[in-house]
């Protein structure tokens, strides 16, 4: 029994989970599971792992953060958010990231982000407005349409997990 395939599928399998547990607090856990997955698909010379399947999950990569910008912007949008207000929520939400990150790894990243985005959006929705329960509505729009983003960029991680797993060879 050769050991270097069995190896190389458990690092494969370590590298998805660690993936989906990056997703899951919003670190890119995606592209981490289609960088190991050209990898693996290199280091087989793309016997399992064929270009077709690596453009399948690049497709899925793509799209997987495509939506979760779309998710995020139309919660906001759903609550007629200032133009100024969704492009605060996106830069609140990655200067949140940041912070939270440096405050509590990990973890930090994903509440930093959720918060910024609520704090930006409603900072500038409510000088934009001046009304206290407009902005709290769209910062409330915001937080819903992130999440629901994660919801989904979450699936394309599993998704793609169980198309790499299904190929690999056992």
């Amino acid at each position: 029994m050769e050991y270097i395939p069995l190896l190389g599928n458990v690092i494969m399998a370590a590298a998805v989970a660690c993936g989906i547990i990056l997703t899951l607090i919003g670190l890119p856990g995606n592209f981490l599971i289609l960088a190991a997955a050209v990898i693996y698909g290199w280091q087989e010379n793309f016997l399992h792992l064929t270009y077709a399947w690596l453009l399948v999950l690049a497709s899925l990569w793509g799209g997987g953060e495509l939506m979760e910008f779309i998710a995020g912007i139309s919660g906001a949008k759903k609550q007629q958010a200032s133009r100024w207000a969704m492009l605060a929520a996106g830069i609140g939400s990655i200067a949140g990231g940041i912070l939270g990150t440096g405050i509590l790894p990990l973890l930090g990243t994903l509440l930093g982000a959720l918060v910024g985005g609520f704090m930006a959006s409603f900072s500038i929705e409510y000088i934009y407005t001046r009304d206290k329960e407009r902005a709290q509505k769209v910062a409330s729009g915001v937080v819903k349409g992130q999440l629901w983003g994660m919801l989904l960029k979450v699936s394309v991680a599993i998704g793609m997990s169980v198309l790499i797993i299904y190929r690999l060879s056992f």
